[in-house]
């Protein structure tokens, strides 16, 4: 079966709350890259239905359309690609995967990704070195940094923050998945999926306008560049400005993102996607704990330097080729090459004095700059052996990174550049600089990788799947002229099974292992005899899908158990040195709801048991708790809108987060950051093309901290936050 040139130029029926079941889908030629073809329904907060390229698996879109999943109405996905890289119901997948949709993220008014992730199940927010990057979160317990756009990791050296203008969906995959991603963690990563080409004109313009001085504009525009509709483009703006509760920490942005989608033949279509984003923000490492407890300074109080700040870069380009061999076989090509930078100058506590107020502060200047060039194939075929059916992937991946990191700091031991937290006086003389470390690393990494997803019988499916990663670095300490090279070669299997005793429930179980090697500064300077062994890991789980109201609510449950090896600690023998001997484990439950409880009523919610301890280490005692990790957490956003009568699209909602108490440091010590309850508010109204909302972020203007990288970074929440946004789509 071929695509008719038909498909590329239909209009597509308006999409609502309430679809149809579909069936699954055979093949994609994907690793997570979202190219677009065939007509699809934009179908968001306007009630204008455009036009639009048919994917895979959607609407009126034939089996074997080239492309990947696209806009999803409401709070639900019922399919996602991160936990198999092709397009299939998540009823058939043995992995849950959360899914925050373009809806979720307009309905908060999210600017940055992280904002979606406080309302995503499981996930917890670790360092954010200094509101620079996401720079790591756990997911199911388990730390990670593993963040990706389309396929391809974002965590290569220090990207800002992603902006979510140019955001179709957010995928939060948990569990193993080095599997197919390689090197990784086992709690599970986050995977970002971009806005595509249209087939209909449009241009939808936005302003938001919030506390503490925020301004921002947006600009979304698509349509066809030809008569014939082969040509679409997509192009995404976004620039704002804001200061913040935090004294004297203000920051910038520019977000410029053109997509162009080239369908060549019915068969064959090339998309060239592009980033340009340039951030500047002041450093800002919060506040610190006296005595180990919190409470004692305002969480509006600044200890770095007023005027110093941080400019960030990044540059990425995306290139796909999707191909159509036949009915039953795909092949897809893509290309991912990013370059960014960091640059500036900050001022950070290290120490405090018996008087409980004098703390010592350094002065640090960063220069830090990577390239990025990742390669990627893979071919996707169905085909049936003695009845059984199979959906084949077969991938290759080559990446090379190289990353350039000079840190020139003061000695603040010598010149202690100090600073009274009560009475803070600001403007002195900079201390002289005084150490650095200038390294070069670089990274290669191989992989073939291939699995199966195995239909053997309506009620019984199964997942087969093995990735193997030759990796190399060479880590290189130019200030001292020291070198630390090595290579690894690893295998990371992964399986599951599935059971669907009922159409809508399906009961399943999963194990999968991953691999990690421990590079960068922090472990390549630690280490003196070598470089350390690769941390591993273990996660199985078994669970539940269940699907309500035709599929308009999606419900899972699960139990899980991640383990890791090789986790980096200090060595207790050699103060500033490490070993990698650590173990951890973390283990419990996982419940999730998302979509229509009716036509009216839209909700995501979710809970979380994680029960996360060292079980294995030099110094810390096994037992004690891993940092920022709560036991107990869960969030519930919702959302009432009016579907007819006078009062047809006005919307009404909010939500509410739950955290517990959770260790703030990592050394065992006990001190704690308190539990939290905090509580957000919503109201829009749409009326035709226009689209008025005012979002109340933390109604009870509650005092909470988000997270800690020990007593002297601490991360204090925001306070009651107001914002207020205006789209008119054309």
């Amino acid at each position: 079966m071929t695509a008719r040139p038909s498909q590329v130029q239909r209009p597509a029926p308006r999409v609502t709350a309430s679809l149809p079941r579909r069936g699954p889908c055979w093949a994609v030629a994907a690793a997570l890259s979202l190219g677009v073809s065939g007509s699809e329904v934009r179908a968001q907060e306007t009630t204008i239905a455009l036009e639009e390229l048919v994917v895979e698996g959607r609407g009126a879109a034939a089996p074997g359309a080239i492309g990947l999943i696209g806009p999803t109405p409401g709070f639900r996905a019922d399919r996602a690609v991160s936990s198999t890289k092709t397009d299939t119901p998540q009823r058939d997948v043995p992995q849950v995967v959360t899914v925050a949709p373009r809806e979720v993220i307009t309905d908060l008014a999210a600017t940055r990704v992280d904002r979606v992730l406080t309302y995503t199940p499981g996930v917890a927010q670790q360092n954010n070195f200094g509101g620079l990057t996401v720079f790591s979160y756990a997911i199911r317990g388990v730390t990670t940094s593993e963040l990706y756009k389309n396929g391809f990791p974002l965590n290569r050296g220090y990207p800002p923050p992603p902006d979510t203008q140019n955001v179709e969906r957010i995928e939060v995959l948990k569990g193993p998945g080095g599997g197919l991603f390689g090197r990784s963690d086992p709690g599970g990563l986050v995977n970002i999926i971009t806005k595509q080409p249209t087939a209909e004109r449009f241009v939808e313009m936005g302003g938001l306008w919030g506390s503490f001085g925020q301004v921002r504009g947006t600009v979304d525009s698509g349509g066809a560049l030809n008569e014939d509709g082969t040509l679409l483009y997509r192009f995404n703006l976004a620039a704002g400005r804001q200061n913040s509760f935090r004294d004297f920490v203000d920051g910038d942005r520019l977000l410029v993102a053109p997509v162009v989608s080239w369908q060549v033949t019915p068969d064959t279509k090339v998309t060239v996607e592009t980033e340009f984003l340039r951030n500047r923000i002041v450093f800002d490492r919060g506040v610190i704990a006296i005595n180990r407890q919190l409470g004692f300074l305002p969480i509006s109080r600044f200890l770095g330097e007023p005027g110093q700040s941080v400019a960030q870069s990044s540059d990425t380009m995306q290139v796909r080729v999707d191909h159509r061999f036949n009915a039953d076989w795909q092949m897809r090509l893509a290309t991912y090459f990013n370059t960014g930078s960091l640059e500036g100058e900050a001022a950070e506590v290290r120490a405090i004095a018996a008087d409980n107020r004098t703390v010592s502060r350094d002065r640090n200047v960063r220069n830090y700059r990577w390239d990025v060039a990742i390669g990627q194939a893979e071919l996707v075929g169905r085909f049936d052996t003695a009845g059984i059916g199979h959906t084949l992937l077969l991938g290759f991946e080559r990446e090379s990174t190289d990353s350039r990191a000079q840190l020139i700091r003061s000695s603040f031991n010598r010149d202690p550049y100090a600073l009274d937290i009560y009475n803070p006086v600001y403007g002195q003389a900079r201390p002289p600089l005084a150490r650095q470390t200038n390294n070069l690393e670089r990274v290669t990494n191989t992989a073939l990788y291939a699995q199966d997803q195995i239909a053997l019988s309506p009620e019984w499916k199964a997942l087969l799947g093995v990735r193997f990663d030759f990796f190399g670095q060479s880590f290189r300490e130019r200030t001292v002229s020291t070198q630390t090279d090595q290579t690894r070669v690893a295998a990371t299997p992964r399986a599951g099974l599935v059971y669907q005793p009922l159409p809508d429930l399906s009961l399943y179980t999963n194990v999968g292992t991953s691999f990690r090697p421990n590079i960068g500064p922090d472990a390549a300077a630690a280490a003196r005899t070598g470089p350390f062994a690769p941390e591993t890991g273990l996660g199985y789980e078994v669970g539940a899908k269940l699907d309500l109201f035709g599929g308009a609510l999606g419900l899972t449950a699960a139990a899980f158990r991640v383990e890791r090896q090789n986790v980096l600690t200090p060595d207790p023998n050699n103060g500033g040195f490490s070993l990698a001997a650590g173990g951890v484990r973390s283990q419990g439950i996982e419940l999730t709801a998302a979509g229509q409880l009716t036509p009216e009523v839209k909700v995501l919610a979710g809970y979380v048991y994680a029960d996360a301890v060292v079980t294995k280490d030099n110094v810390l005692p096994v037992g004690a708790p891993l940092i920022n990790v709560p036991r107990h957490s869960g969030s519930l956003l919702a959302v009432y809108e009016v579907q007819g009568g006078p009062w047809k699209g006005f919307g009404i909602g909010g939500g509410v987060r739950g955290v517990g108490a959770r260790a703030g440091v990592s050394d065992g010590s006990g001190f704690t950051l308190p539990s939290y309850i905090a509580a957000d508010a919503l109201a829009y109204y749409t009326f035709e093309n226009v689209r008025f909302a005012l979002n109340v972020e933390n109604v009870f203007d509650t005092t909470y901290y988000e997270s800690s990288l020990n007593v002297f970074r601490v991360y204090p929440g925001s306070p009651r936050r107001f914002t207020g946004t205006l789209t008119v789509r054309f």
